[in-house]
C-alpha cells in the first residue's frame, strides 16, 4: 500500500503542482473501473489534508491563482463541473483574501463537460472512468491539445505501447512534468510552438539557410 499511496501522491502533484498553473500540469486523469473508486477517494483524501495559503507559512502546499480573470474562469469551470459529475473534494472557495480555490476532484464526468474538454490552469481535476484501453486511448487523443502526456502502470512493456500511441510531443511513465536539459521539449497540434532544451531546442537558435543553383 505505500507504494500505491507514493504513486497517488505523485499524481496529485502532477495535477496540483502550482496550483495547476503549469502549462504541463496533468489535466485530466483516465483510470480503469476496476480500480477508479480507490483513486478517486485516494485523490479526495489527499486534496482535503491539504494547506493552500500564503507560501511563506510552514506547511502551506498551494498558493492562490495568479489573476482574477483566471480565477473567475476556473469558479465558472467548477460549476459547470458541479452540473455534469460530482465534485469529491474541494469546489469552494476559502474564506481567505485572495485568488484562493482548493483543490478540486470531480468524479462521474466525462467528454462533453466543460472540465474535462477546455483546459482549466488551475486546481481542478476531473477523473475519467474507462474500461476498454483502446477507448481510452481515442479519447485522450481526441483533443486540439498534445502537450505532454503521461501513462501509468506496473507493466512497463503494456505503458510504453500506450505512450507510443499517444499524440502529445511528450509521453512520460510513472512521472509527469519531468524536464532534463538534453531531452528536448515541444509540443503537439495546437500545444506549444517549435522545442526547447536537447539539441533540437538549440537549433531553434540557429537560422537555415539553402542556396538553390540552376546549372
Amino acid at each position: 500500500m505505500g507504494s500505491e499511496m507514493c504513486i497517488r501522491d505523485r499524481l496529485f502533484d502532477s495535477a496540483f503542482q502550482n496550483s495547476g498553473q503549469v502549462c504541463i500540469a496533468m489535466k485530466r486523469l483516465y483510470v480503469h473501473d476496476s480500480i477508479y473508486d480507490e483513486v478517486v477517494d485516494e485523490l479526495a483524501a489527499i486534496a482535503n489534508d491539504t494547506i493552500i495559503g500564503d507560501g511563506l507559512e510552514q506547511g502551506t502546499k498551494l498558493g492562490p491563482l495568479q489573476n482574477k480573470m483566471q480565477y473567475e474562469k476556473v469558479k465558472e469551470l467548477i460549476e459547470s463541473a458541479r452540473q455534469d459529475g460530482n465534485i469529491v473534494a474541494g469546489g469552494e472557495v476559502p474564506d481567505q483574501s485572495g485568488y484562493f480555490i482548493r483543490p478540486t476532484i470531480v468524479r462521474d464526468v466525462t467528454e462533453g463537460s466543460r472540465i474535462v474538454d477546455e483546459e482549466q490552469f488551475g486546481p481542478v481535476l476531473p477523473v475519467i472512468r474507462f474500461t476498454d484501453e483502446s477507448d481510452a486511448i481515442a479519447r485522450a487523443n481526441n483533443s486540439d491539445y498534445g502537450l505532454g502526456g503521461s501513462v501509468w502502470s506496473s507493466d512497463l512493456d503494456r505503458a510504453y505501447d500506450v505512450a507510443n500511441q499517444m499524440n502529445t510531443g511528450t509521453v512520460w511513465i510513472n512521472k509527469h512534468a519531468e524536464l532534463d536539459p538534453g531531452i528536448p521539449f515541444g509540443g503537439s497540434k495546437q500545444s506549444g510552438l517549435g522545442n526547447e532544451l536537447g539539441m533540437e531546442g538549440l537549433k531553434e537558435f540557429t537560422q537555415l539557410k539553402m542556396i538553390n543553383m540552376a546549372r
